[in-house]
């Protein structure tokens, strides 16, 4: 057997390896051209479809969303917004427009690593007086990221509100901590300047009296004038117990105390004014009288100071489930929103006391004014209280 004999016998286990190896190739491009190939191009096909579904169904959730939902792509660019962000903007259009403007804390960021590996992000920004918790997502499979706002605004001004109400608290706190201060300073001049020293007189007097070296006469104009120093002394115990709390008010109730009040108020100002009660026939919790009538006493102080009025009005009136105290005057009035926008401020926190005592009856505290119109305080206190 020659050689050439020898290399293509099929017995050769060269050649007959070879061969296999050359069938097995051709199963495996069969296999990858007719099976392999088609099924890839099966696959990119269907996920293709799947993407555009999911890119619908996302379009169309954001499209429903009352939030508004922006889409950017990774030049930093918008490419879609949602009706939300449309009625917000009105006909300002938003694709196209970088994202900065609209987003500033995502310059922090790299957008092709915030898309292309699914990253996420969140704070807080304004737009258009409106407050928003802002969450953006990568989503890679799409290589486009988006953006979800949630608004906030109502929760914010409530924070605001609680903030500046807080700090009415404490100034109001500091205040009345100084008043009360201002208060033992003054009725301590008044004990010792006044009270005092007709004390002292009345003691001299009485040890003149006692050494008996001055006639009949000068010891009748002695009497006399010790009569005359306790009558004053005792009428200014009486004043300075009257600040400190009305006897009347504790002895006879609210209604004779309120108008006692708006006659002392009427004779100090000249300010013309009137009290009215009706369907008061039996007093009410001692609590509950000393805050109305530091409420209107307050009130009344304020218009004397600031409101310049001809007249005012005071009516209490009872029914079955509510009480209600209204004080009205026809002086230049004020503007009630710079009261909400600075609370704590020093001319306003004595509406604030007011509106406090109320709040501690669980009651409601209304006020209504404006410039040149007077000014209107409605206290409305429940009856169970």
């Amino acid at each position: 057997m020659d050689i050439k004999d020898l290399i293509f016998n099929l017995n050769n286990p060269i050649l007959f390896s070879l061969l296999t190896i050359l069938a097995l190739m051709g199963v495996i491009y069969i296999f990858y051209v007719y099976i392999i190939v088609p099924l890839n191009r099966i696959h990119n096909v269907e996920k293709g479809n799947l993407e555009l579904k999911n890119a619908k169904l996302m379009a169309l959730f954001a499209e429903l969303d009352p939030d508004p939902i922006f889409r950017f792509n990774t030049g930093g660019k918008f490419i879609l917004a949602n009706k939300a962000v449309k009625e917000l903007l009105g006909k300002e259009t938003i694709e196209g427009k970088p994202i900065y403007n609209f987003f500033p804390p995502l310059k922090d960021y790299n957008l092709d690593d915030l898309i292309s590996k699914g990253q996420a992000a969140q704070f807080s920004v304004t737009i258009e007086d409106n407050y928003y918790d802002v969450i953006v997502k990568g989503v890679p499979e799409m290589q486009f990221g988006q953006i979800y706002c949630n608004n906030i605004t109502r929760r914010k001004l409530v924070e605001d509100e609680l903030t500046q109400y807080q700090a009415s608290l404490r100034e109001l706190s500091n205040r009345i901590q100084k008043l009360q201060e201002e208060e033992k300073q003054k009725l301590s001049r008044e004990l010792h300047d006044s009270f005092g020293q007709k004390l002292t007189s009345i003691k001299l007097n009485l040890e003149l009296l006692k050494s008996s070296k001055a006639d009949m006469k000068g010891k009748d104009e002695i009497v006399n004038d010790i009569s005359s120093l306790l009558e004053n002394a005792m009428l200014e115990v009486r004043e300075i117990s009257y600040r400190l709390k009305p006897r009347i008010l504790e002895d006879f109730g609210l209604v004779p105390s309120l108008k006692a009040l708006c006659n002392e108020i009427s004779g100090k100002s000249g300010i013309n004014g009137i009290f009215q009660a009706h369907k008061f026939d039996q007093r009410l919790n001692p609590e509950l009288e000393t805050g109305l009538y530091r409420i209107t006493q307050e009130a009344l102080n304020n218009m004397v100071k600031h409101s310049k009025a001809k007249e005012f009005s005071v009516q209490l009136v009872r029914h079955p489930d509510v009480l209600m105290l209204m004080i009205e005057d026809d002086g230049v009035g004020f503007d009630p929103q710079k009261i909400k926008s600075d609370p704590a401020k020093k001319n306003h926190l004595g509406l604030v006391n007011m509106s406090e005592r109320v709040l501690s009856f669980n009651g409601k505290f209304l006020l209504d004014s404006h410039l040149g119109g007077g000014t209107e305080i409605i206290v409305e206190i429940p009856m169970e209280t």
